[in-house]
């Protein structure tokens, strides 16, 4: 029997080793294949079925040593260039992208836009691998001209890789939201919104620019979309605020004070968990306005829910591979999910079976 073979680039990483353990552990059938600069690097955990491979997105072909048969292959690594997007296009290969923020993300839509596409590429890279909109596409279900907006409170005690903080580094450059079918232009760390997490602290949360605000108006029934951060350190929350509002943050935002910006806010610690809450507000089939809330919390952190998502969309993908109704080539978002035959209880079943809790209202 062959088996399916799942590719990780960035596997030796903080969510790459998640991933695969996650799978790993799940499909007793599934060859994973971890790919990374280093040749020669041992494996994270033993398994008969788990191999190593270099995967440098910084080379000209990042796939030259692969192999063959990949099924499917999973991105948890910076591709600055586009370069593994554009080689696994090429070579025909399912791919789901978990890493880029909006601006890469944009420039990904660009790069598939000249290319020829023969399978499809999951670009899930809105927060924790697009976990917030895959939540906020279920809470919307059965409701028109929604407006989403999505809270996280990130803890700075958390464990993350150092290409979790690189969305530091664009917080003087303004985005674009959509409210009402309408874009507008807002700047990070504005607009602050009081919010109380699952974990019982309250506080102010700030734009941030992620893809979600992007994805999510796409959809038919969804016309606005924002996403806003805390931190869970009050004093490092208000002085990054204060950095960016009188304008210090633009002036220190060259290479030369880039250590200076990561060690504000890139202390990784040994573990803390990572809060989500989305808000919502639509109307009902009957032309009511209805409000819903959901909460979502990971004990284990941003870089498990992060693997976790990247995971289910992987399951998902692989699923239908094997159906005679396989998804067509395209890009796809995390909220295509349930464009899929994956409903609203599968998704909560996969995140609870991990210990993540979920609540509605």
């Amino acid at each position: 029997m062959n088996r399916k073979k799942v590719l990780i680039a960035g596997g030796y990483g903080a969510v790459g080793v998640q991933i695969a353990r996650i799978l790993h552990d799940r499909h007793p059938d599934l060859e994973l294949v971890l790919g990374g600069r280093s040749a020669g690097k041992a494996a994270p955990f033993p398994s008969d079925r788990v191999h190593t491979v270099v995967v440098d997105t910084q080379a000209v072909d990042p796939l030259i040593h692969a192999g063959e048969n990949i099924t499917l292959i999973i991105n948890a690594v910076n591709d600055l260039d586009d370069r593994l997007l554009v080689s696994a296009v090429r070579r025909k290969i399912p791919l789901i992208d978990v890493t880029r923020w909006t601006e890469v993300f944009q420039q990904a839509i660009r790069t598939l836009d000249q290319e020829e596409l023969h399978a499809p590429v999951i670009l899930s890279s809105g927060w924790m691998a697009g976990t917030a909109s895959l939540f906020a596409m279920m809470l919307s279900k059965s409701l028109q001209n929604v407006e989403v907006n999505i809270h996280a409170l990130y803890s700075l005690r958390d464990k993350a890789g150092p290409d979790s903080a690189a969305f530091m580094d664009r917080m003087s450059i303004p985005f674009h939201i959509t409210q009402s079918n309408t874009s507008r232009l807002v700047y990070p760390m504005t607009d602050p919104v009081k919010i109380q997490f699952p974990n019982g602290y309250a506080t102010h949360c700030y734009r941030l620019d992620t893809p979600d605000h992007v994805t999510l108006p796409r959809t038919h029934h969804i016309d606005s979309a924002s996403f806003r951060i805390s931190f869970d350190h009050k004093v490092s929350t208000y002085a990054l605020a204060g950095l960016v509002k009188t304008g210090i943050w633009k002036m220190i935002s060259g290479d030369r004070f880039k250590p200076f910006r990561r060690k504000l806010l890139y202390n990784p610690g040994t573990g803390s968990a990572h809060h989500l809450v989305i808000q919502l507000k639509g109307m009902d089939a009957k032309g009511n306005l209805v409000e819903r809330k959901m909460t979502v919390s990971d004990p284990l952190g941003q870089t498990h829910m992060t693997a976790l998502g990247a995971a289910v969309q992987a399951e998902n993908l692989l699923l239908m591979l094997s159906t005679d109704e396989p998804m067509a080539p395209g890009i796809y978002y995390p909220e295509h999910l349930f464009d899929h035959r994956m409903d609203m209880d599968a998704v909560t079943h996969f995140f609870t079976q991990y210990d993540v809790q979920v609540s509605y209202s």
